[in-house]
């Protein structure tokens, strides 16, 4: 399939264009100047597999001018690594015109003990980063976690890994540790504290990952699902631990962390790990939002601990029953409701994030859900 035979997603839409362009500010005159333009991201997640969904949202990157980039947040496979080789992922993200950023999910490696269902790093990473490389404007990247500047707006995207658990194998070939569960491993804390740390002084910072921070609460309001969103139905191996959100809230208060972080199961296996961060020295740095998939489910929260960290979750981009059993968003093909995408725009001036749904925007309590703002702290 090519994204040359897919175009009706922009009819379909149609009626959201003059949102998203106020959104990103584009054509905006005042006083005799042109007003700057702001990022504008098209957000995807959890496509599990679905081909034509993803195809979709190429062609509204594509065609759609006020978008800069866009990004799947994770989970492109449908239920583990081994599925299917990923080409129809790779082949998609390149016939994009635009950059297009890959964030590993709990599917994308495995979900699962099973070394037949699982990938190692280094397949993760060939399958997804490696292959769509060019298309992020990254050609050197080395890890399945990586940063990048946009330098006309000021902002720093930084895209983590959540799922960087252990390969040791017990007696029968398979994975010790669950190739899915939330893991970070020291590499990739050093590696966040020093990306931090380099962040230019006047940039601001956007975290992508594929699940929320841990103590994430919910924001009530109309982009909020009312009976879902956080799960406390797996706890990760370091328990509700706050690593992530601790360092973000020391860099944005330019303080110190020092800091360990110990495993509560698996302590044979699993590293302690630590934080030795200084931010004093570069002085306080501006946080706008995480950005996550995994729950299938919009959700405006953030972090019980930090109040002042965003986090927001996205609906999966995937259309079947099963991928939407937990959404509150019908999805009807051939109708506006097929796709479920997400523009994620940024005031960095004012402070303020734009949510502007593309597709789906009416949940089954007839709650609208086309735009929304947010402010985050400075």
């Amino acid at each position: 399939m090519s994204c040359q035979n897919t175009s009706t997603i922009m009819a379909r839409n149609h009626d959201v264009e003059h949102i998203i362009n106020a959104a990103a500010c584009m054509g905006r005159y005042g006083y005799g100047t042109t007003m700057p333009k702001r990022f504008a991201m098209l957000v995807t997640t959890d496509v599990h597999n679905g081909r034509k969904q993803l195809y979709n949202a190429i062609v509204y990157l594509n065609e759609m001018d006020a978008l800069d980039v866009g990004i799947c947040l994770g989970d492109m496979q449908g239920g583990n690594f081994s599925q299917n080789d990923g080409s129809w992922y790779y082949m998609a993200v390149n016939d994009s015109k635009k950059s297009f950023y890959t964030t590993i999910g709990n599917h994308d490696c495995g979900n699962s003990t099973n070394k037949m269902l699982s990938g190692t790093k280094d397949e993760v990473f060939d399958k997804f980063i490696r292959t769509t490389c060019k298309i992020m404007g990254i050609p050197d990247i080395q890890k399945t976690y990586y940063s990048v500047n946009f330098d006309e707006y000021k902002i720093t995207l930084i895209v983590m890994d959540n799922y960087m658990s252990p390969e040791d194998q017990d007696k029968n070939g398979d994975f010790i540790i669950f190739h899915g569960a939330e893991c970070l491993d020291q590499k990739e804390v050093d590696w966040l504290v020093e990306t931090l740390f380099n962040v230019p002084q006047d940039y601001q910072v956007i975290l992508a990952r594929h699940s929320y921070p841990d103590s994430a609460v919910k924001v009530d309001c109309n982009w909020t699902q009312e009976n879902g969103g956080i799960s406390d139905s797996f706890v990760p191996f370091y328990g509700k631990s706050e690593l992530v959100p601790d360092v973000i809230n020391a860099w944005m208060n330019g303080t110190t962390l020092k800091k360990s972080y110990v495993p509560l199961e698996k302590a044979d296996i699993l590293p302690t790990l630590t934080v030795n961060a200084d931010f004093s020295a570069r002085g306080k740095g501006v946080f706008i939002s995480y950005l996550c998939g995994h729950v299938h489910r919009d959700m405006i929260g953030r972090s019980a601990v930090y109040p002042d960290q965003n986090i927001i979750c996205f609906a999966a981009t995937a259309n079947d029953d099963w991928q939407n059993y937990h959404c509150d968003l019908p999805r009807m093909r051939g109708t506006k409701a097929e796709d479920c995408l997400t523009v994620f725009a940024v005031d960095t001036k004012k402070h303020r994030i734009h949510l502007v749904r593309v597709g789906s925007n009416y949940t089954v309590d007839c709650v609208e859900r086309t735009v929304i703002s947010i402010e985050y702290s400075v």
